[in-house]
């Protein structure tokens, strides 16, 4: 068996932005992406056994993204189209086009903001929340996040509470094999940024709301699966030193009891422009 893997991406990004001049603080920006990416696997993702063809195809991300701020208020809109090339036919009177984005923010003052509607949540290294930019289609939540920040805190709260659809009757069961993979979220992260050592830490508890049971039966029930860690970094003109250590634990779907822990180290030293050296260690 072969392992190998390859892919060429081509990246267009083109942009423009216009900002009106009648009302000196707002600011309307348009953004436009157009990033197809060929791909040959031959035993990427899992080994490729012995007599089946490698696979080959061109993937696509047409995105046109708006967003328009003032001092109090934001409101971002993104549409995309995602797929391969040759997936639709030439005549497609139902073309697959997702919102990936569509959120508005209203700053309280003194630090406070909400932000509500479909969102990317990104945070940290991306390990536990990412907007995963390296799949085509990338990912995004239903969510509402509240916030405060200063020069040296942030705190976020998320919330988010997902359905199938709108319901009469029938409870609130979700299935999540054709939506989010949870029924409800809630989420603590805590940033603090040093002044006078350059210095950041994290901190993240993460609540999830899986469905277990059969919707036809109306006997299903709510497991919940914590996740819980930090996130450290440290940067000077030669160490770039961070480390993530995560603790889950409660139930998965299967209503099996969890308890997993994940860490990893790295430290990376810059000789000079040319030359620097890397160490990760992962638990």
């Amino acid at each position: 068996m072969k392992t190998l893997y390859w892919s060429f991406i081509l990246m267009l990004l083109p942009s423009m932005a216009y900002t009106q001049n009648t009302e000196k603080e707002n600011e309307f920006t348009m953004s436009m992406q157009i990033r197809p990416r060929a791909e040959y696997r031959n035993g990427a993702l899992f080994p490729r056994n012995e007599g089946q063809k490698a696979a080959s195809f061109i993937n696509n991300r047409a995105r046109l993204s708006m967003d328009y701020k003032r001092s109090d208020l934001e409101i971002k809109m993104s549409a995309q189209h995602v797929g391969v090339w040759g997936q639709d036919p030439q005549i497609d009177k139902n073309g697959r086009f997702i919102l990936n984005e569509a959120w508005t923010k209203l700053n309280f003052g003194q630090g406070f903001f909400a932000q509500l509607g479909r969102q990317t949540l990104v945070y940290d290294d991306e390990r536990i929340l990412g907007g995963l930019d390296w799949n085509v289609a990338g990912r995004y939540h239903d969510a509402l996040k509240l916030g405060y920040t200063n020069k040296n805190n942030e705190l976020h709260l998320i919330l988010a509470f997902n359905q199938n659809d709108e319901k009469k009757i029938g409870g609130t069961y979700y299935n999540d094999a054709i939506g989010q993979p949870y029924k409800n979220m809630q989420t603590v992260w805590y940033h603090y940024k040093a002044n006078k050592v350059p210095f950041d830490a994290s901190l993240l508890f993460m609540n999830l709301g899986l469905e277990t049971g059969d919707a036809a039966t109306q006997d299903s029930h709510t497991r919940y699966l914590q996740t819980m860690g930090t996130y450290l970094t440290y940067k000077n003109n030669s160490w770039n030193l961070d480390g993530a250590f995560y603790y889950q634990m409660g139930k998965n779907k299967n209503t099996e009891k969890v308890s997993a822990l994940m860490g990893n180290v790295q430290a990376a030293y810059t000789f000079n422009q040319t030359w620097g050296a890397v160490i990760s260690l992962i638990i």
